[in-house]
This record gives structure tokens, sequence and C-alpha cells, in this order.
């Protein structure tokens, strides 16, 4: 349920392609809430205006425009769970589009908050109260079934807050969204449920778990073999992440904190943290190698590197840093990103650098060719896929209309 960003061109690409049962949401990075036509700061794409709501099979034509967008979202995955049998396993992602822009919720949420002077920071912690309330929903609908007594909760922010003008509050990190700074990247989650085991409620992890490790984690929980014989046929390298199952499930005394398996993050082609620390050489967004391979390291600057909020009045980017020569940070000791202590540690900022290089080299820098208005010309006034493919002709798993 909710927002997929994950390709969509092709059946493979989409959430039934790629094993999802059912998929009620949208394909694309951001839609308006409540006429749900395809959202971006940019303005119009090559498809015009066109609305990005989906239902498994087809565009969901009877629900585009009934309502805003999070009740459509919290009505589908309450059905799910009405409807579901607790005697058989589930697998159930509520992929909100809270908190992302464009900043819209309801007003009378809205109006909870009207005290809160800006603008923007009003309509964000509107939306979060909002958000909380519908977890709220979806944890009372388990416990009426019967089923949060086996039932894992896993909670994630996918970055940190956009800070430039969309009201978030990364304080005290460094940095926000599109920055490999701890504010941008070191975002907030945690795991609930009846399956947690006594003696885990309520602590903290220290570990390192980064977002490709849950694959892996699920896998396991499911009894699942991750490995993807089609990408290996293709000759990509294995699934990249770790199955920490064992910090989630098992008691403390069995895994306790700090007994995780990650001891590094390859963040981007210019960032990479290892044990205690975390090295950056520059540059904004991977985007860029997209479109330009000579450009895989990006450029020397880290914008956004400060400690401002996206409701101050302030230079748009704030404050940016030179890290030419690589910045180093100790995160345990230092997880605010103070202190660069590059020239304190330059056989360690050698060592990470030529670990990152080690690891840019697998990188995949592919030509996601242009935008196609087939994308929205087969589906008349919405957004969906449009490219068949051997085996999956797009006639045989949906539904035109």
């Amino acid at each position: 349920t909710g927002k997929w960003d994950a390709g969509m061109a092709y059946w493979e690409q989409t959430p039934m392609g790629r094993g999802y049962e059912t998929f009620f949401g949208y394909y694309h990075h951001a839609t308006d809430y409540y006429t749900h036509r395809a959202s971006s700061w940019k303005g119009p794409d090559v498809c015009g205006d066109v609305v990005d709501l989906w239902n498994t099979t087809g565009p969901a034509r009877d629900r585009n425009g009934t309502d805003y967008i999070e009740e459509l979202f919290t009505e589908n995955s309450l059905g799910i769970l009405d409807r579901h049998d607790p005697n058989e396993p589930l697998l159930l992602f509520h992929s909100f589009h809270i908190v992302h822009s464009p900043l819209q919720v309801p007003k009378n949420w809205e109006d909870l908050f009207a005290w809160v002077p800006h603008p923007a920071r009003r309509k964000y912690v509107a939306m979060v109260h909002y958000m909380d309330h519908v977890v709220g929903l979806i944890v009372a609908k388990l416990k009426s079934k019967m089923m949060w007594e086996n039932t894992l909760v896993v909670m994630s922010s996918d970055n940190g807050g956009q800070t430039t003008k969309y009201g978030a509050n990364n304080q005290p990190l460094r940095g926000g969204k599109l920055s490999d700074l701890e504010g941008g990247i070191r975002v907030n989650a945690f795991a609930s449920g009846g399956a947690i085991p006594h003696s885990k409620r309520g602590t903290k992890l220290d570990d390192y778990i980064h977002v490709a490790d849950w694959y892996a984690t699920f896998c396991a929980i499911a009894g699942v073999d991750m490995h993807d014989e089609k990408a290996e046929a293709a000759g990509l390298p294995p699934v990249d992440g770790i199955d920490h199952s064992a910090l989630l499930l098992k008691s403390v005394k069995e895994a306790p904190p700090g007994s995780g398996q990650r001891t590094e993050i390859h963040h981007a082609v210019r960032a990479l943290t290892r044990g205690q620390w975390k090295l950056i050489t520059g540059g904004e967004l991977d985007v860029e190698a997209m479109r330009n391979e000579s450009a895989a390291l990006g450029g020397p600057w880290v914008v956004r590197a400060d400690y401002l909020t996206g409701y101050e009045d302030h230079y748009p980017h704030g404050r940016s840093m030179w890290c030419d020569s690589g910045c180093l940070f100790d995160i345990q000791a230092d997880p605010i990103e103070a202190h660069d202590v590059a020239e304190e540690y330059p056989e360690i900022v050698e060592h990470m650098k030529q670990r990152l290089a080690e690891l840019n080299a697998n990188n995949l820098f592919v030509n996601r060719g242009q935008a196609s208005r087939d994308g929205c010309a087969r589906w008349p006034g919405f957004y969906g896929p449009w490219l068949a493919t051997e085996g999956h002709g797009l006639e045989d798993n949906f539904n035109f209309v």
C-alpha cells in the first residue's frame, strides 16, 4: 500500500512483478494528496500533469480524487487485515506518502497545531501526527484480529528531513536529505510487535543496519532463500544484505546489542562508514553519475552542511563544506559531525579512500534512457507500465480499461 518509486516501465518492476499479491498506491516519488496527480518540484513532466494511482491490475479510476490519499491508503491496509486469515502468514508493506512534499494535510489536523507559527513547520508536524494516528489504527487492527502477539513491525524513514523549505528538523544531527552527513542518512527507525522478546523491548540498538538489510532479514524470518537466480544469470553480484533477525527476535542474552554483523556502510560513491569512522569525499547526488559516468565521484562540495532546520529564514542551501581531500568523522564519539579529524588521522583517511575505491569499482551505472510518453499513453490520463518482456505480456497481467 502506498508509495512504490522502484520502477514501473516493465511488469517485472511493479509490485505485482516483484511478488506482491495486491498493490494500491502510486509509482512515482510524489503525488498530490488530493488530486493524485504526479507532483514534482520541477513541474509537469513529459506526460503533463496526469494521475498516478494504481490498483493491482490497472488505474484506480474509481478511487482517484475521492479522498485525501492517506485516507485511501489507510482504508486499503485495514481492509487487507480485515480479510486476512490470522492462521496464514502475512507481509504487509504500508509505505506512507507522508511526510513528503507537497506539504498537504486536512485542515482539521493542521488546526491542532495552530500555535506553530511557521506554515511549513505547522503542516509538517500535523502530517507526522496524522501518520502516528494511522500507525495506531493498524496496531489496533492487528490486536483485534489476535495477530499482534505474533507480529514484527518495522518502522523506518528513507532519508533525513529536507532542510531547505519543507519544515523538517534533523537536529542535533548535521545536514539533511540529499546529503551524506548523518542528518541525511541516519534515520528514525524502530521495531515493535509481540514478536519482540520481552528482554529487547524498550532497548536501543547502536548496531549498523542498512536499508538493504531488511530484505535479507525478512527473507530469513519467512524462511525464504534471498538468492536471486535471475540477477546471477545476468552477471550481477549477490544480494547486498545482512540478516539482522537475531538482533530483533532473539533475547538480549542470545543476541545482545552490539552483536550485529554489519561493520561498514557504502553510502554512496563519495561516502563510506567503517566502524567508528566515516569518510566523505564530496558531491551531492549519485544521480549525476547516471548522467555522466566521468562524474561518478561527484564534486568536492557537500551542500547543506549545517544544522539549520527547514523552517528558518536562511539561504536555501545553507553552508557548504569542502571535502576534496576527504573529511573524516568519528561518528561514535561525534555523531553530530562537529569535528573533521582528517588532519589528525591521515592514515585512516587513506585507508578509507582505498576501501571506497574498491567498493566503487563494483558500482553499476546504467543508461536509464529518456522520458517516454508511452508511460501515460497506454493508460489514458494515468501512469502505468507500458513495456512487455518475454514471458510477460502486459495483456496477461493488467486490465486495459
